[in-house]
């Protein structure tokens, strides 16, 4: 039994020039590829320069910022439908890491992506040149929006090579949902944390300020999601060793 495909997501005004602005920003990660719809921090930077007296007057004393962590979980698809070399070819792609040795040739496989997605509210107070902005709302959903698990077709549903394949292929998809599931507590308190601790900012824009405020919210949160993902990496590791590939191998005939 060969090793598995690895992965180690216009403005509302209020009166009196206050301006709630929504923000964005979804990252993804794939399987073993790591793709970020990143924001330009240079650019950021730039955007949120302001004089001294500005960054003096950038006070929000009634903007406190909710909340709201979303738990995202997609549905799993199951294929039949393709040989090991397509197999082979796919694990090659997503850049899975090496297998026990070249006498191993993959039989199944298990795809996921887990994307998650910060959205922000800004509220801000019109200054000479500016804006105070300051994080009225974080929400955050993280999740996936579909699993894939391949069994090779050589090995028809209700074969006991099949059986023991899926088997296989479904302690991998139970370790990832709980590894994902056993995370969220601790997602949340540092996304709650990270929030109320992200004072006031003088912006040139609204925009500006809302995407300093998201760009904030990834960099102090990807490292909790890197170690997640490592978490991730290293449940498949135990699973997929030589000694478990003869014992599952061992359960059947006709290989």
């Amino acid at each position: 039994l060969p090793p598995d495909l690895q992965s180690p997501s216009g403005p509302v005004h209020s009166g009196r020039g206050k301006v709630r602005m929504p923000e964005t920003l979804t990252m993804r990660l794939k399987t073993t590829l790591s793709i970020f719809t990143a924001l330009a921090a240079a650019a950021a930077i730039n955007a949120l320069s302001a004089p001294a007296a500005q960054a003096a007057e950038c006070r929000l004393p009634g903007v406190q910022p909710t909340v709201r962590l979303n738990e995202s979980f997609g549905d799993i698809r199951y294929s039949n439908g393709y040989s090991g070399q397509q197999l082979a070819a796919k694990r090659r792609r997503a850049g899975a890491y090496a297998g026990p040795g070249p006498e191993w040739h993959p039989v199944g496989l298990m795809g996921r992506d887990l994307k998650w997605e910060f959205k922000v509210k800004v509220q801000g107070q019109r200054l000479p040149g500016g804006y105070c902005v300051g994080l009225a709302q974080a929400e955050m959903t993280i999740g996936y929006d579909r699993i894939r698990v391949y069994v090779d077709r050589r090995y028809r549903p209700g074969t006991c090579q099949y059986k023991v394949i899926l088997e296989h292929e479904n302690q991998h998809v139970r370790n990832f949902k709980d590894t994902l599931t056993a995370y969220l507590p601790v997602i949340r308190r540092q996304l709650t944390a990270e929030a109320a601790a992200l004072p006031p900012v003088t912006a040139r824009s609204m925009n500006a300020g809302a995407r300093y405020f998201v760009g904030a919210l990834r960099d102090r949160l990807t490292p909790l999601i890197d170690r997640m993902q490592a978490d991730m990496a290293e449940a498949d590791r135990r699973l997929d060793t030589p000694a478990s590939y003869r014992a599952t191998q061992a359960r059947c005939d006709g290989w």
